[in-house]
């Protein structure tokens, strides 16, 4: 597991108590985070509140680490409960064995987020198109991509191929939440999409990164050519 070394560096510093910590994307690549553990017990962990927030604020939670000092990593009842409470993956280790379980949420609210990129299968557009079906926004099946279509002059992201997906252009200082944003990145054709969350903040995948959310400034405001909202 990436960030093992870190992880268990941090689990040495806590124990005997539980040790814990997060797994984040921020800006298109994982990170590791120790938090504080202020649970009364030693066999007990709770992420400081503030520390939680703080994180959600600024990147985007995929993971909650734990350790089980001198026991296994078998999750306990309230592990799972906890899981399943939160929608997110838990990373259990025994230490200092560092054997490692982990346990799926009933419901994963993080399945958006940290995917790697596979052109045509998971990219930009099939990122854009999940998102919205999350809305209720359902986008048709789009035709297969060729790759580096833009280095081919082969726009997929025009006035007409988008008029199909039932979603009308908006002006650049008027987007809201949902609507649909068009990139063009180093080149003359409409090259890369997301979704505006609001707040100057946007959800996409970039090619060579993870998918997550990111700030349009200062970076992706320079490249946003088109805001498409859909047509109820």
């Amino acid at each position: 597991m990436q960030f093992l070394e870190d992880i268990k560096q941090h689990f040495a510093k806590e124990y005997p108590r539980e040790g814990c910590g997060i797994i984040t994307v921020s800006k298109g690549k994982k990170k590791w985070i120790p938090c504080t553990n202020i649970a009364e017990e030693n066999n007990h962990f709770i992420i400081d509140t503030k520390e939680y927030l703080k994180i959600a604020r600024t990147s985007d939670i995929i993971g909650i680490v734990h350790s089980h000092p001198d026991e296994s990593s078998e999750p306990s009842e309230l592990d799972i409960n906890n899981c399943n409470a939160l929608g997110k993956k838990y990373y259990i280790f025994s230490y200092p064995e560092m054997d490692l379980t982990v346990i799926e949420p009933e419901r994963d609210t993080t399945d958006l987020y940290g995917r790697e990129y596979e052109f045509g299968v998971n990219d930009c557009f099939e990122a854009m198109r999940d998102y919205l079906s999350t809305k209720g926004i359902e986008l048709p099946p789009r035709a297969m991509f060729v790759e580096d279509y833009w280095e081919k002059d082969i726009d997929y992201f025009n006035d007409e191929t988008i008029s199909e997906w039932n979603h009308n252009p908006v002006p650049l200082d008027k987007i809201q939440e949902n609507d649909v944003l068009i990139f063009r990145i180093l080149s003359n054709i409409n090259n890369h999409c997301g979704v505006y969350l609001g707040n100057e903040v946007f959800y996409h995948h970039a090619e060579n990164r993870l998918s997550c959310r990111e700030s349009l400034y200062p970076k992706w405001k320079k490249w946003l050519v088109g805001a498409y909202r859909y047509a109820a």
